[in-house]
């Protein structure tokens, strides 16, 4: 599973992990590409895997790669009229989701590579339990708008698991050479980045009218269905 690809990329670095990397920010892109109404435009293909791509490679110059985007996307908006501003829009979101959530991937794992664990496993788990709390004890719909099957009750579970799990995680490795309290306020607050990341990427693809981004990992989704919570917790 990529989850798995992701943990052994994340464990080894170097040219293992910016494979997996490239492999998200290429499939990642034609997956979002793919679930809009419009037909396939692949000059938008090409334009969200770019500026993701250069966004993670050459982030010190991020600003000036999202305004020439920027520029590029309103353009072809302006001359095509089946792109709206809409649309285009959330192409430009998309980018920078992708690019910030890869170059911070490989920044955390360059510092530390147990650190990037910590952050992974937030969002694994907190997904998880929150899935097993909600279908055992689940009776309050959590925002039936966007994702009709999440409860309050499984929020909270996955949040508490999330919470006590990544914090001796962390006090395993001794705050991998970082402040206790900062770690603790961490371990607290991004269970809940977490799950908010993946209402966002449901509500991504509620506007849509679609299950899955794709169907690469039979029985669970795309690439952006497994990496949703992580792209927004990282």
């Amino acid at each position: 599973r990529l989850g798995n690809s992701l943990t052994v990329g994340a464990y080894f670095g170097g040219f293992l992990l910016k494979g997996i990397l490239l492999f998200i920010l290429a499939w990642g892109s034609y997956e979002f590409i793919r679930i809009r109404k419009n037909e396939f435009n692949y000059l938008l293909y090409v334009i969200l895997l770019i500026a993701s791509l250069l966004m993670y490679l050459y982030h010190e110059h991020a600003q000036e790669w999202m305004l020439l985007e920027m520029l590029l996307l309103l353009t072809i908006s302006v001359f095509c009229e089946k792109e709206s501003f809409t649309e285009v829009s959330a192409v430009f979101l998309m980018s920078v989701l992708l690019g910030y959530g890869v170059f911070y991937i490989d920044y955390i794992q360059k510092l530390d590579k147990w650190l990037l664990g910590y952050v992974i496993i937030i969002s694994y788990l907190t997904d998880t339990f929150a899935f097993f709390v909600g279908r055992k004890f689940g009776k309050h719909k959590m925002n039936a708008r966007v994702s009709p099957k999440k409860t309050i009750e499984g929020s909270l579970g996955g949040w508490f698991f999330g919470f006590i799990t990544s914090y001796l995680w962390a006090a395993f490795f001794r705050f991998f050479g970082l402040d206790a309290k900062l770690l603790l306020a961490a371990s607290l607050c991004l269970p809940f980045v977490s799950e908010i990341g993946d209402l966002i990427f449901s509500l991504i693809k509620r506007h849509y009218g679609v299950k899955d981004f794709s169907n690469l990992i039979p029985g669970h989704g795309g690439i952006l269905d497994r990496l949703d919570s992580n792209l927004i917790c990282i």
